[in-house]
């Protein structure tokens, strides 16, 4: 298999679709069997979360930092099959113990996480209880997979997570055939058997996930053995690499009980204060279903981007080439920006329609209750999406102290606008008061992540160019929402559906095939306001794209790829195409490259920017196990090693050790503090499990 970023990354990105799509099913399923509200769904999505929490804290801890990285070192010592299966065994015996000491202790790890009534914990704790050996599992795969990475194999890597989504579509299946939908059933209705064709199914999936990375380990010639000892394996390079890695995931972790408290006490407190049903408020599990579906556009664009590109800049970074490092990161920053305001627009007008399309199996007042948290999500996609590229490009500086102050500041913002706001909003409106407190903390807290990052590039981040594409998309972001939000109604009736504003109880009639209807007119709508808009504004990052996608259908769009003003600080292509080496360096305004490379990652034609014998690990696989996203905590950290930097002007010319490329630089899929789950490189806003990595799961 070819080692270039672009293919790597397509195959990453091919793998996560696929995931996206059974596990998107298996919402559905998900869904139908236990419903978005009401006792069942939330004991469910809180049962589910917590073994993932646990694996969180050990995959941060010490698998990220410190035995990830040593993976390619290994591979590249004589002894390297022994040491092999010295790091293995040390990873099985400890993930079993954690394991074991997680089952012991989950009747107290629920209360920790779960505030409500005794029906509540009873069933979380059942379903935890369940769900608890997914976390030996996720550890296995994680340091399989990361060896397959490390030699190239990224399919199995990639696909695994399928299988596990579709053992888990199996289980509801066959318990939908059984017991049709349950979720207004009451706590004795919850047998063994059903518990195992939920839960217990899905705990199978994670570990087919994992057992099935053997047979492509063998098939590269690495024959696992029990092998004891821990000498040769990295444990003494753990310090402060592994110290700040720690340090993100627990100041998530701590923002994810908070979170997880607030969101699994609303249907008690909403029924004592507001004398409200809890299959009338929106909870946990209608948070959790918002945030699969909201995390998505994140998980197949932005983290897919951020892992292609990640080797590039490391790569120039340790050349110390700072102006080719700005150049890839201005770039990145730029594009994602622009397509992330579009799914931004799309998540605030059509919210509700967006939400029965993909979940087919949940009712209109189901729906309802997820639009707004979703809605409010979307508000922070862009920046989250930001935040990802420029903590991978603090890693290449090997720096994982800003990207935990970061955190830290965030997540204080986050909590603080969360508990301020619960003493004065109604417990029916706290999961949207989450989603609020989320997109608050990363738009409030941005400013000082650039601060930082221009330190790194001693001053100059390329900080006009981007200035003027994020205000570009911001107007074309509010001029499509204004035209899609005046034309949504009129859509409805367009398709003879109707959906009252605001009423979460009433609902209102919209079937599957309206809201398909409607999701398709609006998103034309909003397409032609968005890249008109952009257009009329001269923005320079629309062309490449247009043409990239134009090009798909045959169409030749007149202007080729504009390099005026630019440079390419590796070659240059002449008119006949053929390229000849330019050796002159990229100055601060040349130095961001023909945006047309960003549209070569995304169609896999980027070429290697990586010598090959630097493997770079996959960062969303976990989300794409169906893990967590850190729980709010924006891409799990796997800290590079020490920073050897100057720290006063963050110039990569005074470091004198390259980064470490092997790291896995996972998440989280992944915005916010919470509410959810998954390791992939996500934002921070996830508390589920279902989301598992909400990458279908």
């Amino acid at each position: 298999m070819s080692s270039s970023v672009g293919h790597n990354s397509m195959v990453m990105a091919v793998g996560t679709a696929a995931s996206r799509v059974t596990g998107q099913v298996r919402t559905i399923l998900l869904a139908a069997a236990l419903g978005t509200t009401g006792l069942a769904a939330n004991a469910y999505q809180a049962g589910s979360t917590i073994p993932q929490v646990i694996f969180t804290l050990v995959s941060g801890g010490i698998f990220n930092a410190v035995l990830v990285p040593q993976i390619v070192r290994t591979l590249k010592a004589k002894d390297a099959e022994d040491r092999l299966n010295k790091l293995i065994t040390f990873a099985i015996v400890l993930l079993a113990g954690v394991t074991a000491l997680v089952a012991a202790l989950t009747p107290l790890l629920v209360r920790l996480y779960v505030h409500a009534g005794p029906d509540m914990l009873a069933l979380s704790t059942a379903f935890t209880f369940w769900c608890v050996p997914q976390i030996f599992f996720y550890g296995l795969y994680t340091v399989i997979g990361q060896i397959l990475a490390a030699k190239d194999h990224f399919g199995a890597y990639s696909w695994s997570s399928v299988g596990a989504n579709v053992i888990s579509c199996i289980g509801f299946t066959v318990f939908i055939l059984m017991f049709g939908r349950s979720s207004h059933q009451p706590l004795g209705y919850w047998t063994t058997g059903k518990i195992a064709l939920t839960a217990g199914t899905w705990t199978l999936g994670v570990a087919f996930q994992a057992l099935i990375l053997f047979i492509p380990l063998f098939r590269i010639g690495i024959h696992y053995r029990p092998s004891w000892g821990i000498h040769g394996i990295g444990l003494r390079s753990m310090g402060p690499v592994a110290a700040w890695s720690l340090g993100i995931v627990v100041a998530g972790q701590i923002s994810n009980i908070v979170n997880n408290r607030v969101l699994t006490s609303i249907p008690g407190k909403a029924a004592a204060a507001q004398h409200l049903s809890q299959f009338d408020v929106a909870g946990n599990a209608s948070y959790q279903n918002a945030y699969t579906i909201y995390i998505l556009p994140y998980s197949l664009i932005a983290v897919s981007v951020a892992t292609a590109v990640f080797p590039k800049i490391a790569q120039a970074i340790a050349d110390h080439n700072i102006d080719a490092a700005r150049g890839d990161l201005s770039e990145s920053l730029r594009n994602v920006w622009l397509m992330m305001c579009f799914f931004t627009v799309a998540f605030v007008v059509m919210p509700t329609p967006i939400a029965l399309a993909l979940l087919p199996s949940v009712s209109v007042k189901e729906a309802v209750l997820m639009a707004t948290p979703m809605s409010l999500l979307s508000l922070s996609l862009p920046i989250s999406s930001a935040y990802l590229l420029i903590q991978r490009t603090f890693y290449g500086f090997e720096d994982g102290y800003h990207p935990f102050l970061f955190v830290v500041i965030q997540n204080i913002i986050q909590i603080g606008i969360l508990l301020v706001g619960c003493l004065f909003i109604s417990p029916s409106n706290w999961a949207s008061l989450l989603a609020f407190s989320s997109a608050a903390g990363y738009i409030l807290s941005f400013p000082t992540l650039l601060i930082m990052i221009r330190k790194r590039f001693n001053g100059d981040i390329d900080g006009k160019r981007i200035t003027a594409t994020y205000a570009k998309g911001i107007i074309a972001t509010l001029v499509a929402i204004a035209g899609g939000l005046l034309l949504r109604y009129p859509t409805y009736a367009l398709f003879h559906a109707d959906i009252e504003p605001g009423s979460g109880v009433r609902g209102g009639h919209m079937n599957w095939l309206q809201a398909v209807g409607v999701c398709c007119v609006l998103t034309i709508i909003i397409i032609l306001l968005y890249i008109a808009t952009l257009w009329v504004l001269r923005t320079h990052e629309l062309m490449p794209i247009a043409r990239t996608l134009a090009a798909k259908f045959g169409i030749r769009l007149p202007g080729g790829t504009d390099t005026a003003g630019r440079g390419n600080s590796n070659s240059k292509a002449t008119a006949d195409g053929n390229v000849s080496q330019n050796t002159t360096k990229r100055t601060a305004q040349s130095s961001p490259r023909n945006d047309d490379s960003f549209c070569q990652i995304i169609n896999g034609t980027q070429p290697n920017a990586v010598s090959p014998d630097r493997s770079f690990a996959r960062t969303e696989e976990i989300e794409d196990a169906g893990i967590p996203d850190n729980f709010g905590v924006p891409d799990e950290p796997d800290v590079p090693q020490n920073d050897e930097t100057d720290g006063s002007n963050g110039s990569a010319a005074t470091s004198t050790k390259k980064p470490d490329m092997s790291q896995e630089t996972t998440v989280s899929d992944s915005p916010s503090a919470t509410h959810g789950a998954k390791i992939e490189d996500m934002p921070t806003t996830n508390v589920d499990s279902s989301d598992t990595e909400k990458k279908g799961f």
